[in-house]
């Protein structure tokens, strides 16, 4: 038997109506937010591992009438890093640079263009690694677990339950 543990996931989703988003919010303790317009969820997801809670929060989603976009990968800034870690910009600064922190390497950024993201879950995996605090009160989808799903949710190759 394994452990379940708590997941937090975010969903990118299709166009959200409002009397679907009231029943995401209300039946699933959804958060929803939106950037640029799209409409995203952040749910919590008691499951063994991170593809079953995303997996069985899908489905419980597209129950309610929601269309999945993919999984987000909460890709985060240097600046949001700081906020999160409560660090400051500078310290962000000189750990991505290995200026600090050089037993723990940082994680390489997601995307480069321009500015440079690093993916949320690969940050708190470091943070954890390098003796920084974390809330770890519920666990994060790796960079390789989203990936997995989203190619999944591409292929229109998901199972009905998880």
């Amino acid at each position: 038997m394994s452990m379940e543990q708590t997941f937090e996931v975010r969903l990118r989703l299709e166009e959200l109506p409002d009397e679907i988003e009231d029943l995401v919010v209300a039946e699933l303790d959804g958060i929803v937010s939106r950037f640029a317009g799209v409409p995203y969820v952040t749910l919590l997801q008691g499951a063994p591992n991170g593809r079953q809670a995303a997996l069985r929060l899908v489905a419980r989603v597209v129950e309610l009438g929601g269309k999945i976009r993919s999984v987000d990968f909460d890709y985060v800034t240097r600046s949001e890093i700081a906020e999160r870690l409560g660090a400051t910009r500078q310290a962000v600064t000189h750990w991505t640079a290995g200026l600090r922190q050089a037993g723990f390497p940082f994680p390489a950024p997601a995307i480069q263009a321009g500015v440079s993201l690093w993916c949320w879950s690969d940050v708190v995996d470091w943070a954890v690694a390098s003796n920084h605090a974390v809330d770890e009160g519920v666990s994060l989808l790796s960079a390789d677990e989203i990936a997995v799903i989203n190619g999944e949710l591409a292929a229109g190759r998901l199972p009905v339950f998880a």
